[in-house]
């Protein structure tokens, strides 16, 4: 009859393999997390509440960054009128400063000019910066 002994070093190179195959398993699957975490954008955080601001809070030729639904918001008082469009210039997402003695939206970045309607004047923004809807009512701003 043929001996039926179990070579113990199979088994245990055997099992080795299946440790060592589940740890690079785990090892892999957490780095691919990490990387596919790092390379998708971060969810859009929702409005929960209108926001309003006093419209004394921005007095004519002046002008007001805030945060509205997670991104920067430009609001200019121009001659009694308020605007107010994304802070984030079309080019390279750099934030845009108002201009009063010009009447305009200048990015620093690049030198981008934006007229009070938005409209690109120069620089190399390929559209116009975009418009956040606001109403007054009372002097108070809410945005829409």
């Amino acid at each position: 009859m043929p001996d039926q002994t179990i070579d113990k070093t199979k088994t245990d190179r055997r099992g080795f393999l299946w440790i060592l195959g589940g740890l690079l398993l785990t090892t892999a699957t957490a780095t691919a997390n990490i990387v596919v975490s790092y390379l998708l954008p971060p969810p859009k955080q929702k409005q929960t509440k209108a926001l309003s601001i006093p419209s004394a809070q921005i007095p004519p030729g002046s002008s007001l960054v805030i945060e509205s639904a997670g991104s920067p918001v430009i609001l200019v008082n121009s001659g009694g009128r308020i605007s107010a469009f994304s802070a984030v210039c079309t080019h390279l997402g750099c934030l845009v400063k108002w201009v009063n003695g010009e009447k305009l939206f200048y990015c620093p970045c690049h030198a981008g000019k934006f007229d009070l309607s938005g409209k690109v004047i120069s620089g190399p923004a390929p559209e116009p910066l975009h418009k956040v809807d606001v109403e007054v009512i009372d002097d108070i701003i809410t945005f829409i």
